[in-house]
């Protein structure tokens, strides 16, 4: 087993699309959370005293979680698809027969690329929030241990994505499948859907809402973002209490396991030649 870990964490660095991704990541991360920064410090010094736009700090230091995490997503996935897309997948499967080996060895591989992934989006969210802050004189919020608390979950929540990946990897195979659906998913569809079932007035669909793995995220991570806002607002006013951070990791944690179960399941007897 740990010979099959670190083979696939190797392949990890076999191909140039997880730094590409990394870094596309990291700068747009540093320019959602610094323009959204500059943009409420603006408000802000127009409006003196205003309590509304108290306790964003939060919400800007969060926007990599809430609402990029389709890039942890897509390394987990490449760390799958990319042998089938480089007919790879034959060699490994003889040299491991047991594809439940492989396909754990893949996930575990996976928890350190998620692991940095998290550590590198989360802090350009801290130094592009702190910055935009910073310039417009409004209070950064670093010296908060709720912020860095919050930072801790956000690594937390990138690495389960990571695994999220992985189990959707196993599940569609094809590379440019694989990341035209957790684009369209995570940025359009979802949150669509999230937001528009956190607005209807049924206690029924504003408590599913939560279990989307979008808004389960978000409650792992602290929920610090726009989304949870509506989302726990909408849900408060029905009377249905929001997820806790344990909650929404363990929701976000069962989206992984199932998808890779289901993944596994059928890949297990599928021929790959």
């Amino acid at each position: 087993m740990i010979a099959a870990i670190t083979s696939e964490f190797r392949k990890f660095f076999s191909t140039r699309l997880w730094w590409v991704l990394t870094l596309c990541m990291v700068g747009y991360f540093l320019l959602m959370s610094g323009g959204m920064a500059a943009t409420v410090g603006g408000l802000s010094s127009m409006s003196p005293g205003d309590s509304s736009l108290e306790g964003f700090e939060s919400v800007v230091y969060g926007i990599g979680v809430a609402s990029g995490y389709v890039f942890p997503v897509i390394v987990g996935a490449i760390g799958v698809t990319a042998e089938y897309r480089h007919h790879t997948i034959v060699p490994t499967f003889l040299a491991q027969p047991r594809r439940l080996v492989v396909m754990g060895a893949k996930a575990i591989a996976a928890l350190p690329m998620g692991l940095a992934i998290g550590v590198a989006g989360t802090a350009a969210c801290l130094i592009g929030g702190g910055l935009g802050f910073a310039i417009t004189g409004v209070p950064t919020g670093l010296d908060q241990a709720s912020t860095w608390r919050n930072a801790g979950l956000s690594v937390l929540a990138f690495t389960v994505w990571t695994l999220v990946g992985v189990g959707l990897g196993l599940l569609i195979i094809s590379q440019v499948g694989v990341i035209v659906f957790a684009l369209a998913f995570t940025q359009l569809v979802e949150p669509i859907l999230r937001l528009g079932m956190s607005m209807m007035s049924s206690p029924v669909l504003n408590q599913l809402a939560q279990y989307l793995p979008g808004a389960a995220s978000d409650s792992l991570a602290g929920g610090t973002s726009l989304y949870q806002m509506i989302t726990v607002s909408a849900t408060t006013v029905s009377g249905v209490p929001p997820l806790g951070v344990w909650q929404g990791g363990l929701v976000l944690l069962g989206y992984a396991v199932v998808l890779g179960v289901i993944g596994y399941l059928v890949r297990i007897r599928r021929d790959v030649a």
